[in-house]
């Protein structure tokens, strides 16, 4: 059961803000949320500099971006914390089922996108990462799948997204593989190497999502050869005009969940267009608490 009944959106003064705006409020007419938390936090990308905003104003800025139909469903939150903690915090102790957080274009971070990819490693929801000039549609999905349960679970959320997006759905899965410089040592040309990996490939994505309804969605799979799975996304995504890439997170362990992956953090650091990073929701508690409870501890 797919639920976005508890959304927050995060506003930091940074470019990307009024784009997180307008994705949250898509997000909130496909979703229907009981309630929307916009919660603004100084201190994400820049030091601190300038006090906190005027609650009324924010109020103010945030009606005349979200839709009007929303009304009472949302609830401004003026954070006095800074920093990613403060939207951890906040995530965590809200029982959120996705953030919308906006950035900087890859060009103009200045180092600060590792930011990003630490909320989407540490949260215990859903991620939505949208780039400053990003178009708030959600209906061309690119799926990136591996045949692992989460990819699975990232393209089921996919799927659901964009036939709610009220547009003609679409959902492109891209497969990524590569082949091993050992293959010489088998007698086999590259060309023939190649075949064999994605024939594999093909029968493992294949099963993956036998059972997955892809009903109502103009739906294909692309396997695509490469040795950088991030460069690949991105250039398909921008290719076919993509309004966002989808990945699931990995990890059912402690030690694996604190990994989110070098997959995940390449694609998220360097994206030119929305991310959304899809996790099971709660998978990430006892990591998080952790890590809240040592930023709390004394010295």
């Amino acid at each position: 059961m797919i639920s976005l009944a508890r959304l927050g959106v995060y506003l930091n003064d940074e470019p990307g803000d009024q784009e997180a705006l307008a994705f949250a409020g898509l997000v909130a007419r496909i979703g229907r949320p009981a309630s929307i938390h916009c919660i603004h936090v100084r201190g994400l990308e820049d030091p601190v500099a300038l006090p906190p905003p005027d609650p009324q104003a924010l109020q103010q800025r945030v009606a005349a971006a979200l839709p009007a139909e929303l009304g009472g469903r949302v609830e401004i939150h003026v954070s006095e914390a800074t920093g990613l903690q403060e939207m951890l915090r906040t995530a965590r102790h809200g029982d959120l089922d996705m953030i919308v957080v906006g950035r900087r274009l890859p060009h103009d971070q200045l180092g600060v996108g590792a930011a990003f990819y630490r909320l989407a490693r540490k949260t215990p929801c859903d991620v939505l990462v949208v780039p400053a000039g990003a178009v708030p549609h959600l209906s061309r999905l690119l799926v990136l799948m591996d045949g692992s349960a989460h990819s699975r679970m990232a393209l089921e959320k996919a799927l659901f997204v964009a036939r709610a997006s009220g547009e003609r759905p679409q959902v492109l899965v891209q497969s990524i593989y590569s082949v091993g410089y050992g293959y010489q040592y088998t007698g086999m040309s590259l060309e023939e190497a190649t075949r064999q990996r994605e024939a594999l490939t093909r029968k493992q994505i294949e099963e993956c999502i036998a059972d997955v309804d892809t009903s109502g969605v103009d739906f294909e799979i692309v396997y695509t050869c490469s040795l950088d799975t991030a460069a690949a996304a991105h250039d398909l995504a921008s290719a076919r005009n993509m309004d966002a890439i989808v990945i699931g997170s990995r990890g059912a362990t402690l030690p694996a969940i604190a990994l989110l992956g070098a997959t995940t953090e390449r694609v998220l650091l360097n994206a030119p267009m929305p991310v959304l990073v899809v996790k099971r929701k709660g998978e990430t508690f006892r990591f998080l608490d952790a890590v809240l409870e040592g930023l709390q501890a004394p010295g």
